[in-house]
């Protein structure tokens, strides 16, 4: 097996296997009648930061975070959150259970909802095998056309998930917040296995994803922040304490291409400044 694969499926393992031993799942709380007033919807790129501040309230699965984005986000303005958000989830998850304990993310939606922020959509690209891949040394380029069409094939059920959200909870503004940068030119020695074309192929993946959402976000009528340009300089070859997300060598996360604090706090303050914007 790849030396990259190794590592990132022992990281990856090692914190799963000691979790469970620690924390015991609880059961998502059903919202007051009326929804909450901030809603967070979305997979673990707004959930987690691996093994800091883990949210020993949330269900086990979703390996939440005390101090991931909506939490952040929510005490800056000063809102009441419901987060929703959990590790490995998909644009189905929404709307049904993801797991014992975890109800549908849709559940704390309704008429007293003034914010909705959407973070949703690369576990339905594929998006894990095809790093997995890329990082193997495989056919170059690593993850094209196939990725692609994946991504391009999630951009019906996204636009629908944004339309139901509306109908939900029809008095809220609903931000849609894209991918950061993960990957500079060339990558770099911390992603072990990829190599420099193999690392452009990544990131464009995480770049198309981006332009298929905020279309999503466009013709529903929610706003698209784009995290991107802000992010330049935090992605995963720059030093531990200014990255934003943890390479393959992980030092913070122990989870390979997740947020660490600093990224959440990063990502965060991009959010609030398009949420503020928008009035």
């Amino acid at each position: 097996m790849n030396t990259s694969r190794k590592l990132w499926i022992s990281m990856t393992a090692g914190l799963l296997s000691v979790l469970p031993t620690v924390f015991a799942p609880t059961a998502t709380a059903t919202p007051a009648d009326g929804g909450a007033e901030y809603v967070a919807l979305g997979d673990s790129g707004a959930a987690t930061t691996g093994v800091q501040k883990f949210d020993t309230g949330a269900p086990l699965l979703c390996a939440r975070s005390t101090a991931n984005t909506p939490k952040l986000i929510a005490a800056d303005l000063g809102l009441h959150l419901d987060d929703r958000t959990c590790s490995s989830a998909k644009i189905k998850d929404l709307t049904t259970s993801q797991g014992a304990g975890i109800a549908p993310q849709f559940d704390a939606l309704g008429p007293n909802t003034r914010l909705v922020t959407v973070h949703i959509g690369a576990n339905d690209t594929n998006a894990t095998r095809y790093i997995l891949a890329c990082h193997s040394g495989g056919a170059q380029p690593c993850g094209e056309p196939a990725w692609d069409r994946d991504i391009d094939a999630i951009a019906d059920a996204y636009a629908t998930a944004l339309r139901q959200i509306t109908t939900l909870a029809p008095n809220a503004k609903i931000f849609v917040d894209g991918w950061p940068l993960y990957i500079r030119d060339g990558g770099c020695p911390a992603l072990v296995g990829l190599r420099p074309a193999d690392a452009a192929t990544v990131q464009r993946a995480f770049d198309r994803l981006n332009t298929v959402v905020a279309a999503g976000a466009r013709t529903t009528g929610a706003t698209y922040i784009d995290t991107r340009p802000r992010s330049t300089g935090h992605d995963m070859c720059a030093p531990e304490g200014t990255r934003w997300f943890d390479p393959i060598l992980a030092t913070e996360t122990l989870l390979p291409y997740h947020p660490t604090l600093t990224g959440m706090r990063g990502i965060a303050d991009i959010v609030v400044d398009g949420i503020r914007a928008a009035g």
